[in-house]
């Protein structure tokens, strides 16, 4: 039977009973528990603070509503404070989502959409919010099939009007235009918001559709996407591309037919289309079929999320969201799991709780969410020692659940203007051979070794300055260093006399952690990649997995170098890498993760390729296997 998705679901009246009682903190904490494990006593003590002053505002309105508190968004761990549901005005079923804060104060930030309390970045409650409401609009069944009506607001309670004013400037208007922001003092505004939206009663009745929803994507959603995604040739199938495509297609319809299950495992390098079969499926089977999309690659994700726009999390996830403790099997028809290289042993994570921790594999809990399972990958692009993508993984998992599996391998080149030669060239100079490769003779790609990182960055500000795309990128040889306070970035960078900043981390990476990451457009990844400011800075292997640019400059760091008569040699010394440094390796294994980072930055570019080595003797060997 399908689980409900809150952790308490009733009428307003019993809501209002158990939290004005103070029990219903309690309530929370036990389903918690059964479901998640231990919560925080912080958790537990904003339940107590927060739903007793909306209860309260609940009861003066007088509507009749069914009431669901931490309502967890299809395919994602995240969970919505409270949602009132009832009949509006018109007699529709309408949703109202809340955004519960117990801040007092708060400042704007530099950065867009965020407000800083107690020194620490957080999205502004509006923003987060009206976020929330985009996904349920894009993928929830409620919203996609039974056209329930959706409202979003945010309630600081604790906050004076005054105190708000700050982050009620204009460069906050258009997120409160989406979702209102309430204070304290507001309760009769918000008892009248509630009002306008849910004074037609009978909740309770529309609270199952609610609560047991599914993943359903948008079909105008969807239209939206695929019009973003499909407006650039880059996005057209072609050959083995469409045959890939065409397989899936004709797997997904036999599986809901028959009530069967299967794994299908797409291979090619760089550049053959795997991301173009993923988005292409993702768009035609969504008309029909309940589908997600799913990476464990940070910037590539962030990326397709950026091109989507609003609501795209919904579609675009992450392969953690579907952990066994959060999903129910086959809740899906299709799942794509795009740099499937990047799949890990266990989505577990360091800091998971013992009752959220799954005890499958990663591949098996992706092939258990679904009955068609289409897994893309490259299995020389993973570059974690956890990650574990590969065919005989995936062969083996399948197996193991009596499954079958079909394989399509993909030829053709559609990066690096087209030159399989390139991919192919990347691909001997960095095997296990000592023996060194060919030189590279051909004009249909260009790629040259630079003498000084100096003279690389000119190249690649060159290609810009002639309207081309461009950027730098670095093995992860130098510190990564948090912004400054007042948001400039180190120069981390330094090789001699030049040094440049990588591009900025993510929040998550930073030492303080400063709460959830900006909306893609906004986010570091995309920014360095986008604008302008990005040419000036280096990515290093997460964030430039996934973007592509016409002019690619590749700076090699010490830790991989060429000896003659040996072939490459990995340095952990030189790494500055946590995912290198703090584990043991194998000389093999480290070899391997660092072939496989430079593989994926050598194949970043589009038309051109330049290169800068750090070392003396890997530099000379480079340049000789290059024109001049």
């Amino acid at each position: 039977m399908t689980r409900s998705s809150a952790l308490f679901a009733g009428s307003s009246e019993e809501f209002s009973g158990l939290a004005l009682s103070g029990a219903i903190a309690s309530r929370l904490a036990a389903e918690f528990r059964r479901i998640y494990g231990r919560p925080s006593e912080a958790e537990v003590r904003s339940w107590t603070n927060s739903l007793s002053t909306l209860a309260r505002v609940i009861e003066a309105s007088g509507i009749d509503c069914g009431v669901a508190l931490e309502l967890r968004l299809p395919s994602s761990s995240r969970r919505i404070d409270a949602c009132l549901v009832a009949h509006d005005t018109d007699g529709q079923p309408h949703v109202v989502i809340i955004e519960l804060k117990q801040w007092e104060t708060a400042a704007p930030s530099m950065a867009p959409d965020d407000v800083v309390v107690a020194l620490q970045e957080r999205l502004h409650p509006s923003v987060q919010v009206s976020a929330y409401a985009d996904y349920l609009k894009a993928s929830h069944s409620a919203f996609t099939e039974n056209n329930y009506r959706l409202s979003a607001c945010a309630y600081l309670h604790n906050m004076s009007a005054a105190e708000s004013e700050s982050i009620r400037g204009l460069r906050y208007k258009g997120s409160i235009t989406d979702a209102p922001l309430f204070t304290k003092g507001d309760e009769e505004a918000l008892s009248d918001y509630f009002l306008a939206r849910l004074s037609g009663g009978k909740g309770q009745d529309l609270l199952p559709t609610l609560i047991y929803g599914c993943h359903s994507p948008s079909k105008k959603f969807i239209d939206g996407v695929a019009k973003e995604l499909n407006g650039s040739p880059v996005w057209t199938l072609l050959d083995e591309q469409r045959v890939a495509f065409n397989l899936v297609r004709g797997y997904v319809h036999q599986a809901r037919e028959a009530n069967s299950k299967a794994v299908i495992v797409v291979v090619g390098g760089p550049g053959t289309g795997k991301s173009v079969i993923a988005v292409h499926l993702l768009v035609a089977l969504s008309k029909h079929y309940r589908v997600a999309h799913s990476t464990a690659s940070k910037a590539f994700t962030i990326n397709l999320r950026a091109i989507a726009g609003r609501g795209s999390d919904s579609l675009f996830c992450w392969n953690k969201d579907f952990a066994e403790p959060l999903t129910e099997e086959n809740h899906l028809d299709v799942l794509v799991i795009d740099e499937a290289h990047r799949v890990r042993k266990s989505s577990n994570m360091r800091f998971t709780a013992r009752a959220k921790r799954s005890t499958l594999p990663q591949t098996n809990e992706l092939m258990r969410a679904a009955r068609v399972s289409v897994f893309l990958l490259d299995e020389r692009q993973n570059v974690r020692p956890d990650e574990i993508g590969n065919v005989e993984a995936i062969e083996t998992a399948a197996e193991e659940q009596g499954l079958p599996v079909i394989r399509v391998d993909l030829n053709a080149q559609f990066r690096c203007n087209g030159s399989a030669d390139y991919i192919e060239w990347v691909d001997r100079l960095f095997s296990e051979s000592p023996e060194a490769v060919g030189g590279w003779a051909s004009d249909d790609y260009s790629i040259e070794v630079a003498d000084t990182p100096l003279a690389l960055e000119r190249a690649v500000r060159a290609e810009v300055e002639r309207g081309s795309t461009g950027r730098m990128v670095a093995g992860f040889c130098w510190t990564w260093s948090d912004p400054n306070p007042d948001g400039s970035l180190e120069p981390d960078v330094q090789i001699g006399s030049w040094q440049r900043p990588w591009n900025e981390k993510s929040r998550e990476q930073r030492r303080d952690n400063p709460g959830a990451s900006p909306q893609p457009k906004n986010h570091p990844y995309t920014i360095w990649a986008t604008q302008p400011k990005g040419l000036s800075e280096i990515g290093c292997i997460y964030s430039a997995q996934g973007f592509e640019f016409d002019c690619c400059g590749v700076i090699l760091g010490n830790d991989l170098i060429w000896r003659p008569g040996i072939g490459w040699k990995a340095n952990k010394d030189a790494s500055h890498d946590p995912q290198i440094t703090r584990r043991k390796h194998t000389e093999e294994s480290l070899l391997a993760l660092m072939q496989h980072t430079y593989r994926v930055l050598m194949t970043r570019g589009m038309q051109r390729t330049i290169v800068y080595s750090t070392d003396y003797e890997t530099a000379q060997f480079l340049r000789s296997l290059t024109k001049p």
